[in-house]
Protein backbone atom coordinates (compact mmCIF):
# COMPACT_ATOMS: atom_id res chain seq x y z
CA UNK A 1 0.00 0.00 0.00
CA UNK A 2 1.38 3.18 -0.90
CA UNK A 3 2.11 5.95 1.40
CA UNK A 4 -0.76 8.30 2.74
CA UNK A 5 0.26 11.89 1.92
CA UNK A 6 -0.94 15.19 2.79
CA UNK A 7 -0.82 18.16 0.48
CA UNK A 8 -0.79 21.77 1.67
CA UNK A 9 -0.23 25.25 0.06
CA UNK A 10 2.32 27.52 0.83
CA UNK A 11 0.14 29.41 3.18
CA UNK A 12 -1.49 26.09 4.91
CA UNK A 13 2.42 24.80 5.58
CA UNK A 14 3.81 28.24 6.96
CA UNK A 15 0.55 28.22 9.43
CA UNK A 16 1.73 24.16 10.29
CA UNK A 17 4.78 24.59 11.25
CA UNK A 18 4.14 27.97 12.88
CA UNK A 19 1.40 25.27 14.62
CA UNK A 20 3.96 23.04 15.58
CA UNK A 21 6.49 25.75 16.93
CA UNK A 22 3.62 26.97 19.39
CA UNK A 23 2.94 23.70 20.31
CA UNK A 24 6.16 22.38 22.19
CA UNK A 25 8.75 23.71 23.88
CA UNK A 26 11.42 25.85 22.29
CA UNK A 27 13.38 23.79 19.56
CA UNK A 28 16.78 25.73 19.38
CA UNK A 29 18.62 22.84 17.02
CA UNK A 30 15.63 23.18 14.28
CA UNK A 31 15.25 26.74 15.13
CA UNK A 32 19.24 27.12 14.55
CA UNK A 33 19.29 25.21 11.11
CA UNK A 34 16.14 27.55 9.94
CA UNK A 35 17.58 30.71 10.66
CA UNK A 36 20.99 29.93 9.21
CA UNK A 37 19.08 28.54 5.46
CA UNK A 38 16.94 31.76 5.57
CA UNK A 39 19.40 34.12 5.61
CA UNK A 40 21.98 31.75 4.21
CA UNK A 41 24.74 32.89 6.54
CA UNK A 42 25.90 30.40 9.36
CA UNK A 43 26.36 33.78 11.84
CA UNK A 44 22.67 34.42 11.96
CA UNK A 45 22.56 32.76 14.68
CA UNK A 46 23.91 31.25 17.78
CA UNK A 47 23.29 28.39 20.64
CA UNK A 48 24.18 28.45 23.97
CA UNK A 49 24.55 25.23 25.93
CA UNK A 50 22.29 24.31 28.25
CA UNK A 51 19.97 27.25 27.62
CA UNK A 52 16.50 26.61 25.27
CA UNK A 53 16.83 30.01 23.81
CA UNK A 54 18.66 31.80 20.94
CA UNK A 55 21.60 34.88 20.05
CA UNK A 56 19.70 36.19 17.09
CA UNK A 57 21.49 38.61 14.70
CA UNK A 58 18.94 40.75 13.53
CA UNK A 59 20.85 43.34 11.15
CA UNK A 60 24.69 42.87 10.81
CA UNK A 61 26.85 44.34 11.70
CA UNK A 62 25.36 44.84 14.78
CA UNK A 63 24.77 43.11 18.51
CA UNK A 64 22.76 39.99 18.80
CA UNK A 65 19.79 39.51 20.71
CA UNK A 66 18.93 36.98 23.45
CA UNK A 67 14.93 35.02 23.00
CA UNK A 68 13.52 32.74 24.55
CA UNK A 69 10.27 30.78 25.46
CA UNK A 70 7.45 32.64 23.43
CA UNK A 71 9.06 35.48 22.11
CA UNK A 72 11.76 32.94 20.21
CA UNK A 73 9.11 31.08 18.58
CA UNK A 74 6.91 33.84 17.73
CA UNK A 75 10.00 35.91 16.04
CA UNK A 76 10.67 31.94 14.31
CA UNK A 77 6.73 32.67 13.07
CA UNK A 78 7.33 36.06 11.62
CA UNK A 79 10.65 35.65 10.24
CA UNK A 80 9.12 32.87 8.50
CA UNK A 81 6.32 34.12 7.06
CA UNK A 82 8.20 37.32 6.10
CA UNK A 83 10.90 35.41 4.11
CA UNK A 84 8.15 33.57 1.86
CA UNK A 85 10.25 30.44 1.02
CA UNK A 86 10.72 29.56 -2.47
CA UNK A 87 8.90 25.49 -2.46
CA UNK A 88 12.16 23.64 -2.56
CA UNK A 89 12.91 25.55 1.00
CA UNK A 90 9.81 25.31 2.25
CA UNK A 91 9.71 21.37 1.61
CA UNK A 92 13.25 21.36 3.27
CA UNK A 93 11.80 23.31 6.47
CA UNK A 94 9.02 20.89 6.87
CA UNK A 95 11.09 17.75 6.37
CA UNK A 96 12.83 19.17 9.05
CA UNK A 97 10.12 20.35 11.52
CA UNK A 98 8.15 17.41 11.29
CA UNK A 99 10.23 14.83 10.33
CA UNK A 100 8.60 12.92 7.79
CA UNK A 101 9.11 13.04 3.67
CA UNK A 102 8.25 16.24 2.19
CA UNK A 103 7.92 17.42 -1.50
CA UNK A 104 7.30 20.31 -3.69
CA UNK A 105 4.17 19.76 -5.28
CA UNK A 106 0.85 20.36 -6.94
CA UNK A 107 -2.59 19.89 -6.43
CA UNK A 108 -3.97 17.19 -8.53
CA UNK A 109 -7.35 19.15 -8.66
CA UNK A 110 -6.71 22.46 -8.59
CA UNK A 111 -3.05 22.79 -9.91
CA UNK A 112 -1.98 24.90 -6.77
CA UNK A 113 1.42 24.72 -5.96
CA UNK A 114 2.42 23.69 -2.32
CA UNK A 115 4.22 20.50 -0.27
CA UNK A 116 3.19 17.34 -0.31
CA UNK A 117 3.78 15.56 2.98
CA UNK A 118 4.06 11.75 3.62
CA UNK A 119 2.04 11.69 6.92
CA UNK A 120 3.66 8.24 8.51
CA UNK A 121 0.97 7.59 10.34
CA UNK A 122 0.98 3.79 9.32
CA UNK A 123 -0.42 1.66 12.76
CA UNK A 124 -1.80 4.42 14.72
CA UNK A 125 -4.73 3.50 16.73
CA UNK A 126 -6.53 6.31 19.17
CA UNK A 127 -6.29 4.97 22.79
CA UNK A 128 -8.96 7.15 23.78
CA UNK A 129 -6.52 8.17 26.84
CA UNK A 130 -7.46 11.79 26.69
CA UNK A 131 -4.09 13.19 27.03
CA UNK A 132 -4.32 15.09 24.46
CA UNK A 133 -7.40 16.99 25.31
CA UNK A 134 -6.23 17.60 28.85
CA UNK A 135 -2.38 18.47 28.18
CA UNK A 136 -1.71 20.04 24.44
CA UNK A 137 -1.76 23.83 24.48
CA UNK A 138 -4.41 24.01 21.25
CA UNK A 139 -5.50 27.64 22.96
CA UNK A 140 -4.81 29.70 19.82
CA UNK A 141 -5.09 26.82 17.19
CA UNK A 142 -9.13 27.06 16.67
CA UNK A 143 -9.51 28.74 13.06
CA UNK A 144 -12.29 30.56 10.98
CA UNK A 145 -13.38 27.53 9.48
CA UNK A 146 -14.09 26.34 12.85
CA UNK A 147 -16.16 29.46 14.25
CA UNK A 148 -18.00 28.84 10.87
CA UNK A 149 -18.28 25.66 11.56
CA UNK A 150 -19.96 26.03 14.91
CA UNK A 151 -22.20 28.61 13.67
CA UNK A 152 -24.05 26.59 11.27
CA UNK A 153 -24.07 24.10 13.43
CA UNK A 154 -26.18 26.53 16.04
CA UNK A 155 -23.71 25.57 18.36
CA UNK A 156 -24.19 28.89 20.89
CA UNK A 157 -22.82 26.19 23.69
CA UNK A 158 -19.32 26.12 22.17
CA UNK A 159 -19.14 29.80 20.68
CA UNK A 160 -19.39 30.42 24.24
CA UNK A 161 -16.42 29.17 25.34
CA UNK A 162 -14.42 31.06 22.35
CA UNK A 163 -12.69 34.02 22.77
CA UNK A 164 -11.77 36.66 20.12
CA UNK A 165 -8.57 38.56 20.05
CA UNK A 166 -6.73 40.61 17.86
CA UNK A 167 -3.50 40.28 16.21
CA UNK A 168 -1.03 43.57 15.64
CA UNK A 169 -2.10 43.64 12.22
CA UNK A 170 -5.93 43.80 13.09
CA UNK A 171 -7.05 40.14 12.22
CA UNK A 172 -8.66 38.59 14.87
CA UNK A 173 -7.29 35.54 16.50
CA UNK A 174 -9.95 33.07 18.24
CA UNK A 175 -8.72 31.49 21.89
CA UNK A 176 -10.40 28.06 23.78
CA UNK A 177 -11.32 27.12 25.75
CA UNK A 178 -12.30 30.10 27.35
CA UNK A 179 -14.66 29.76 30.49
CA UNK A 180 -17.76 31.90 29.18
CA UNK A 181 -17.28 35.29 30.63
CA UNK A 182 -14.26 35.16 32.03
CA UNK A 183 -11.12 36.03 30.28
CA UNK A 184 -9.47 32.67 31.76
CA UNK A 185 -9.27 29.72 30.31
CA UNK A 186 -10.29 25.97 31.15
CA UNK A 187 -7.25 23.78 32.19
CA UNK A 188 -8.79 20.87 29.96
CA UNK A 189 -11.48 20.84 27.58
CA UNK A 190 -14.75 20.99 28.89
CA UNK A 191 -16.27 18.43 26.42
CA UNK A 192 -13.81 15.98 27.07
CA UNK A 193 -16.32 13.03 28.78
CA UNK A 194 -15.31 9.77 30.69
CA UNK A 195 -16.22 6.94 28.63
CA UNK A 196 -17.72 3.32 29.22
CA UNK A 197 -14.54 1.61 30.04
CA UNK A 198 -11.99 2.38 33.04
CA UNK A 199 -9.08 4.89 31.79
CA UNK A 200 -11.30 5.88 28.45
CA UNK A 201 -12.32 9.32 27.67
CA UNK A 202 -14.59 10.62 24.55
CA UNK A 203 -15.18 13.81 23.23
CA UNK A 204 -19.11 14.76 23.27
CA UNK A 205 -18.41 17.34 20.52
CA UNK A 206 -17.02 14.25 17.99
CA UNK A 207 -18.96 15.81 14.97
CA UNK A 208 -18.11 19.41 15.09
CA UNK A 209 -14.64 19.65 16.51
CA UNK A 210 -11.97 21.73 15.73
CA UNK A 211 -9.50 20.59 13.23
CA UNK A 212 -6.61 21.05 15.54
CA UNK A 213 -8.18 17.81 17.40
CA UNK A 214 -9.81 16.73 14.47
CA UNK A 215 -5.91 15.96 12.56
CA UNK A 216 -4.17 15.35 16.28
CA UNK A 217 -1.44 13.74 16.11
CA UNK A 218 -0.09 15.81 12.53
CA UNK A 219 2.99 13.29 12.31
CA UNK A 220 4.79 10.68 14.37
CA UNK A 221 6.62 13.40 15.37
CA UNK A 222 3.81 14.99 17.13
CA UNK A 223 2.59 11.81 18.89
CA UNK A 224 6.31 11.16 20.43
CA UNK A 225 6.53 15.09 21.88
CA UNK A 226 2.94 15.28 23.25
CA UNK A 227 3.20 11.71 24.55
CA UNK A 228 0.37 9.99 22.80
CA UNK A 229 0.85 6.26 23.00
CA UNK A 230 -1.17 5.95 19.75
CA UNK A 231 1.92 4.24 18.43
CA UNK A 232 2.67 1.80 21.14
CA UNK A 233 2.04 -2.24 21.08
Amino acid sequence: MAPETLFLTADQALEAVCIDFRGYRPQPMVFSEILRELADDPAACRREPGREGLWIAENRPGPMRWLEGEALVEHMCQTLCRARPAPEQLAAICRRVFQIPCRPGHHPETGRPGIRLQTDMQGFVCRQCGRCCRTLAYRDSLTAADVARFKAAGREDLLAWVGVARTTDGRERYRIWMKPGTNRFATACPFLKRGSANHRWVCAIHEVKPNFCRNYPLSRKHASMTGCPGFGA
